[in-house]
């Protein structure tokens, strides 16, 4: 049979472990709060900095095959245009496109006819991206 201030002891010692829980619950909510807010800070700071630069969309890479050649942009989701024109040499190429209207956040590709090779210049609005294939 177990003494009282075994006993004692024993709640003592679990509500010590309940109240470190407790307080290390709360430390870690404050800390988790805290990362949330400075992330938050740091990504409106990027966002802005890329809008400055103008480096909102970018090349994600390039195959090309049997059925074309392919160019896939993302666009980091803050603006988004279309694409406007596609040349591959500084010459005027036939192309098609998925990024069209508002695709901002996505991934788009632009499909090129097969062979195309050469520095290819995607424009879209004001802003254009070079890409060799």
């Amino acid at each position: 049979m177990a003494s009282r201030p075994a006993i004692g002891e024993v709640v003592g010692a679990v509500s010590m472990l309940a109240v470190t829980i407790a307080l290390l619950g709360g430390a870690t909510y404050l800390a988790l709060t805290s990362i949330s807010g400075a992330a938050n800070m740091v990504g409106g700071s990027a966002q802005q900095e890329a809008r400055d630069a103008g480096s909102l969309v970018n090349v994600i890479g390039s195959q090309s095959n049997g059925t074309g050649t392919f160019v896939w942009l993302m666009d980091y989701g803050w603006t988004s245009s279309p694409v406007s024109s596609v040349l591959v040499d500084t010459q005027p190429v036939a192309w098609s496109s998925t990024c069209l209207g508002d695709w901002s956040g996505a991934m788009c590709a632009v499909k090129l006819p097969s062979g195309t090779s050469g520095i290819v210049t995607i424009v879209m609005g004001g802003r254009s991206l070079e890409v060799t294939v």
